[in-house]
């Protein structure tokens, strides 16, 4: 069965955390546009350990993209599959070979296995270690330093990372750098980096995702006292 307008009708639910990459799937959703539900996981009450939410993804994290009641899990995967899916939505530009498919997820991986291992040593040590998060944060902060050392390099010469169009690695990007911000992490002297952030910062379906993780949390804050 197809909608009108979509590729395919799928039976979409996120579950997601706040301030967490889920920020990144929630974009990517509101930019295909296709109808989905989601669910806010509450860390801080350990619902992501709970019975409930591991008879959903066993790992206990977010993202985790209920597609017809199966579950995908990890960012990459759950953003290359709504660009196989939803191939209009402008998740990533398209590629006319392997090779450039292949640099797209060469992207991607280095986002998720360099820039989000950084990024939670400077914004959560204590996932690092069990003593002394000082030098954890320390060597974040030194990490991330060459990874925006890159990224501003490279936005000196383009506005978004693959060229004059936005695609889903930019608010991964975004997602990252912040985040690092969160921790205390001085973002001001990169400058291509901050003109960057304003533009994801005005995309209407970045905002369209803040504003509904917003709505999640302001209802279900007070649980946590």
């Amino acid at each position: 069965m197809r909608s009108e307008g979509f590729p395919m009708s799928h039976d979409l639910k996120l579950f997601f955390a706040y301030t967490a990459c889920t920020r990144v799937t929630l974009t990517a959703l509101e930019q295909v546009g296709a109808p989905y539900d989601a669910q806010l996981v509450l860390f801080e009450k350990g619902e992501h350990k709970s019975p409930d939410y591991l008879a959903v993804n066993p790992a206990g994290k977010v993202p985790c993209l209920l597609v017809d009641g199966e579950p995908l899990t990890e960012n990459g995967a759950i953003l290359r599959w709504l660009h196989a899916e939803y191939p209009d939505g402008g998740l990533f530009p398209a590629a006319s070979s392997n090779w450039q498919r292949a640099q797209q997820l060469s992207v991607l991986f280095w986002i998720s296995a360099s820039w989000h291992p950084y990024v939670r040593a400077v914004k959560m040590p204590m996932a690092w270690t069990t003593g002394d998060i000082a030098p954890v944060r320390e060597r974040g902060g030194e990490l991330i330093s060459g990874v925006l050392d890159r990224l501003d390099e490279e936005l000196a010469t383009r506005r978004w990372w693959f060229g004059d169009e936005w695609s889903i690695v930019d608010t991964y990007f975004w997602w990252a750098y912040i985040n690092s911000e969160f921790g205390g992490f001085d973002l001001s002297p990169w400058k291509h980096i901050a003109r960057h952030r304003a533009d994801n910062e005005a995309l209407p379906q970045l905002q369209r995702a803040l504003a509904k993780e917003q709505a999640a949390w302001d209802a279900r804050k007070e649980e946590l006292g």
